[in-house]
């Protein structure tokens, strides 16, 4: 029952995350979250703007809504040196930072309820031909602890295969979309082995947080897409040499 009343909370909570998140100061420790040995700024529930949540017998969650209902009119740009790169309707944190040209692997983190999925993504290069784009996705467990949780995301992932996004009539390539299947993805692993990992990288009292948790679906676990990639593909059309480009969208797993 406990937990129940405590998952409509969050619920509830939740629904406001994307408001609130402009006014949050990204310093403020009481939304710390914990991934391997540092704090960051960027926590809190992990459910987000979820507007067909259901709180389930088995306290799992849907969270493929997270990353599919919230599309703002920010344009993301990555520049490169031989081509760039435009994902409308993304907004990330550190936009200055891609300002500069990138190297040929470039690491991004998207706010609270942003996505690649869905979103249309244009490629503007004169030195290369035959450009395509590919897609995959990485899964995490994450803790979470009412506001403040506590994610794995330097343990172990689920890793989807590449996918080639299809263009659109105007010739942008489209991000692809998962379902809440997709979300829950992850290999299997014991309990004893998922809270000795939390023992020793959250911490002792994350770690009571699961004394009577059973599966990593459950509450206070969780499971969600923790890190999109993209994979820029062509060829240069002076030499014909293959040029790649990877981009790394880090998705936060709570607001």
């Amino acid at each position: 029952m406990w937990k129940n009343i405590t998952l409509t909370i969050l619920a509830l909570t939740a629904l406001s995350c994307r408001n609130e998140r402009e006014h949050k100061n990204r310093t403020d420790p009481q939304h710390a979250v914990l991934t391997g040995d540092e704090k960051k700024d960027t926590a809190g529930v992990l459910l987000t703007e979820n507007r067909n949540m259901q709180l389930r017998g088995s306290d799992s969650m849907d969270l493929s809504a997270v990353h599919t209902t919230n599309e703002s009119n920010a344009t993301t740009k990555v520049k490169f040196n031989e081509l760039e790169i435009a994902v409308n309707g993304m907004t990330i944190f550190d936009a200055e930072k891609m300002e500069r040209i990138q190297k040929d692997t470039v690491e991004i983190e998207a706010e609270v309820g942003e996505t690649i999925e869905g979103r249309t993504i244009s490629i503007s290069s004169e030195q290369l031909i035959g450009l395509n784009i590919e897609q995959r996705y990485e899964t995490s467990v994450t803790i979470m602890n009412e506001g403040p949780h506590c994610d794995l995301i330097d343990w172990k992932h689920f890793n989807s295969d590449w996918i080639s996004l299809k263009q659109n009539s105007n010739g942008q390539f489209v991000g692809d979309k998962y379902t809440e299947q997709d979300y829950n993805t992850f290999p299997a692993v014991s309990m004893d082995e998922l809270k000795q990992k939390v023992k020793e990288q959250c911490g002792e009292d994350w770690f009571k947080l699961l004394e009577k948790t059973n599966s990593p679906r459950e509450y206070p676990c969780a499971i969600s897409i923790s890190r999109y990639f993209l994979r820029i593909v062509g060829k240069r059309k002076d030499n014909g040499q293959k040029v790649s480009k990877l981009i790394i969208i880090k998705t936060p797993m709570g607001c």
